[in-house]
């Protein structure tokens, strides 16, 4: 928001330096991001009136304009289109300086000697606008020095605004913030013209009739036509008051409503009264298939969440965003319709959002205005089109419809509480001043004291609001800054953050990198993994397309992760991450904690060692997973296609996946990342192994208590044993036979190797189990080790039908 000083000082007398404002601005919460010194940079140059325009010999685009500028008559070449006789313009005489060191010098234009430059804003360093000359007011005397006659120098301040704050974002409203903040009382502004001709009871033009179908949507609602109006370029004052902040001029109707809005922060909007249908205005919701041609050129189409202005038979305007180009204002307009209305803020929210359309009238009417500054504001525009639209400037009667103020309920607080609330020791006196500053109304009512809020700070509805302003206006600089005494109690961890936390160290210590995803994902990545979109739950407010599904597989994330990695140069990835998961169940979003996990590339760094280290797999992951659930009991792995579908089954590869269950139910999967996903995020050079656990089935697994046991002394003894089974038999039926032996001597049982070819039967493969065994009490003999290998191999013949490999 651009504030300008010589703007705000119109409603407040004000000595202080810009920079010193600014940093008061500083100290009342306001952001200053920028300040920018704006004015007069130029001498020689005056004001002048344009006597004639011939069209220049020698150039179709150039003209030759005689002017007198007070003292001398003086021939100019223009290359301008919006010059016209008797013109108020600036003249920048021979031997000016214009901003930048620019000097005006005589000299020959096509043959034709131009004895000076006509000048526009930009020339003059007072705004953007390069288009067209600059019009000064049509009173203005040739001849006046232009520096003096546009005022001093000026200084413009880039505010940034809180949404809470929505009754600064005008040159009014910081001037009523710093009022209260300086104690100085604000600069009454008369009406030039008497309220009988700006709202005359009886009138030749004739009030327009309207109506509001919601007055939910639109609590008020006012209108007054205006006839004889002759549209034209503004006054120098107004377009050098809209350049200030950055605004282009337009004409003089437009200029009055954009004016309005920056000095009062209530948007206005003005129709060509000829261009509306049926002589009324509805405010009602659009209808289905209702489309409407907006001023910025493009085509909207309506839904019924989007409140309009409309005429007999369409849409003019979508109300509180934008009015309707085939209504707008031109320069042939001489009767408009002047709407001065104050809209719902969460009706203007959603129809933007819905019609991905934003403008400065929005901006204000999303963040709340103050419906009863609609009468005044209406009065001070009726003002300016009256004054500034031609002498035959006529009004008709105001029609105002709904609530002119809303019902406020004071605010209970006293000095003492305002104190305990800050921490502070301001004196009751200074705290009573301060809030009797800023309140509509302050009094004393049975020892306390009541605060009415003003109708513009919808912000203020508390004791602790009162309080915030209490610290802003006398300073947070002076709460003393010694804390008070509190009793600090030990932290309490959740069983669930508890469980997580040891989760994360247990991956981070088997060398696994923590992600850290958002909850949001796109459409368009649920396709890429074949996802179904059914039954998920969406963001029924999203930020941008990319997020508007809440995830239902933390591996979504991951595979992005790893793509980014990958395309990096990274040779091996190495991801897992704890977080919530989202199922839509009926009505209601049902939200889970997971655990994930992915793994890609070399297990080990390339060492002088081995040239090429092997990529992890299937087995990796499934390793990982046993080695970090070890000791919990009833897990059992079954096929993929086994029990209830999980949300990421589609991620899994059919053929190499597996799922672990418990007795509390499926406890979560893991497998090698299906091909179709693996293209689809460029993973498909390399095997990637990922896994996902339910982390909430896995709280309500019982724990085992850990046991210490010592390790043994003594020397220990290995044997491997290779035997012949079924294909069809897997290697953990064959492991529950070896632990069901109950040999206490036995150690540890590891597979370190599986074959099967030729020299085997097409349905046999042989398994490697190296067996050891050892005794804390004394060096086991070989005849010992010996018998219990034998009693393993019984088994596995009796359970299995294993025979020993010869």
């Amino acid at each position: 928001m651009k504030i300008s000083y010589a703007w705000l000082k119109e409603h407040l007398p004000l000595a202080l330096r810009a920079e010193e404002l600014a940093r008061h601005l500083e100290q009342l919460g306001i952001e200053v991001s920028g300040l920018e010194r704006r004015g007069p940079g130029f001498s020689g140059v005056v004001s002048a009136e344009i006597l004639s325009i011939e069209k220049h010999p020698n150039a179709d685009r150039l003209c030759l304009c005689a002017l007198h500028d007070g003292t001398e008559k003086l021939s100019v070449v223009c290359g301008a289109k919006n010059i016209a006789v008797g013109q108020k313009v600036p003249l920048a005489r021979i031997g000016a300086v214009l901003p930048g060191g620019r000097e005006i010098v005589r000299a020959k234009i096509r043959g034709v000697e131009s004895q000076g430059m006509i000048c526009s804003s930009a020339e003059l360093g007072l705004g953007e606008d390069k288009n067209g000359i600059l019009v000064l007011d049509p009173e203005t005397l040739p001849g006046q020095d232009m520096a003096r006659l546009l005022g001093p120098a000026d200084d413009v301040f880039d505010l940034e605004l809180t949404p809470n704050r929505p009754d600064c974002l005008s040159h009014l409203g910081m001037a009523r913030e710093l009022a209260a903040y300086f104690k100085t009382p604000l600069k009454k502004r008369a009406l030039e013209i008497s309220l009988e001709r700006l709202s005359p009871e009886a009138s030749p033009v004739a009030a327009i009739p309207f109506s509001i179908e919601d007055e939910r949507a639109c609590p008020r609602y006012r209108g007054q036509v205006f006839a004889g109006l002759q549209i034209g370029p503004s006054p120098g004052w107004l377009a050098v008051r809209l350049e200030s902040v950055g605004l282009r001029p337009v004409n003089n109707l437009v200029d009055i409503t954009n004016y309005m809005l920056l000095d009062m922060g209530q948007p206005l909007h003005a129709f060509d009264l000829d261009k509306l249908e049926g002589g009324q205005i509805r405010v009602r919701c659009a209808k289905p298939g209702e489309t409407i041609l907006a001023l910025d050129g493009k085509e909207y189409a309506l839904s019924a969440q989007c409140l309009v202005v409309a005429d007999a038979r369409k849409p003019v305007a979508v109300a509180g965003v934008m009015g309707g180009l085939e209504s707008a204002v031109t320069a042939k307009t001489t009767r408009c319709l002047l709407e001065c209305a104050h809209f719902a803020a969460p009706v203007v929210r959603k129809t933007g959002q819905a019609l991905r359309l934003r403008s400065d009238s929005s901006y204000r009417f999303e963040r709340g205005t103050d419906v009863a500054a609609v009468g005044p504001a209406a009065l001070r525009a009726a003002e300016l089109i009256l004054k500034l639209c031609g002498p035959a400037a006529q009004a008709s009667r105001a029609m105002d419809v709904g609530r002119k103020a809303p019902e406020t309920k004071p605010i209970l607080f006293s000095a003492s509480r305002i104190n305990s609330i800050l921490g502070a020791e301001f004196p009751p006196d200074s705290v009573r001043g301060v809030l009797g500053a800023l309140a509509d109304k302050l009094d004393q009512k049975n020892g306390e004291l009541r605060f009415w809020p003003p109708s513009h700070r919808s912000d203020l509805e508390t004791v602790w609001d009162l309080a915030e302003e209490t610290g802003r206006m006398l300073g947070y600089d002076n709460i003393p800054s010694a804390a008070a005494a509190v009793a600090l109690k030990p932290s309490r961890v959740t069983p669930a953050a508890a469980l997580a936390e040891r989760c994360r160290r247990r991956l981070a210590g088997f060398g696994l990198m923590e992600a850290y995803n958002y909850d949001f994902l796109a459409e368009k990545t649920l396709e890429k993994g074949r996802l179904n979109l059914e039954n998920r739950a969406r963001l029924a407010n999203p930020i941008s397309e990319d997020w508007t599904i809440l995830r239902p597989s933390l591996l979504l994330g991951l595979l992005q992760n790893a793509q980014a990695n990958r395309r990096r140069g990274a040779s091996a990835v190495r991801l897992f991450e704890i977080g919530k998961v989202y199922a839509k169940r009926a009505e209601a979003v049902e939200e889970r904690a997971h655990l994930a996990g992915l793994l890609q590339g070399p297990v080990a760094p390339i060492s002088w060692k081995a040239a090429r280290s092997p990529d992890a797999d299937f087995y990796d992951a499934k390793g990982l997973l046993e080695e970090m659930l070890a000791g919990l009991p009833g897990l059992q792995w079954s096929p993929m296609k086994e029990g209830p579908a999980g949300a990421s089954d589609p991620l899994f590869h059919a053929a190499a996946s597996l799922r672990l269950k418990t007795p509390r139910g499926v406890l979560g999967a893991v497998g090698l990342l299906n091909p179709q996903a693996a293209r689809a995020w460029e993973l498909e050079r390399q095997a990637t192994a990922v896994f996902e656990l339910d982390l909430e089935v896995l709280a309500e697994l019982p724990r085992p208590d850990g046991k210490f046991k010592p390790y043994s002394l003594l020397p220990s003894a290995a044997r491997d044993l290779c035997v012949v089974m079924d294909q069809a038999v897997p290697y953990s039926q064959a492991e529950e036979v070896i632990g069901a032996c109950a040999i206490p001597e036995l150690a540890s049982v590891a597979l370190v190797d599986v074959f099967s070819g030729k020299r085997l039967p097409a349905d046999r493969r042989s398994l490697t189990f190296r067996l050891s065994f050892s005794s804390p009490e004394r060096t086991l003999t070989d005849d010992e080790v010996n018998s219990a290998v034998d009693k393993i191999l019984k088994a596995l013949k009796a359970r299995l039908g294993a025979e020993l490999r010869s």
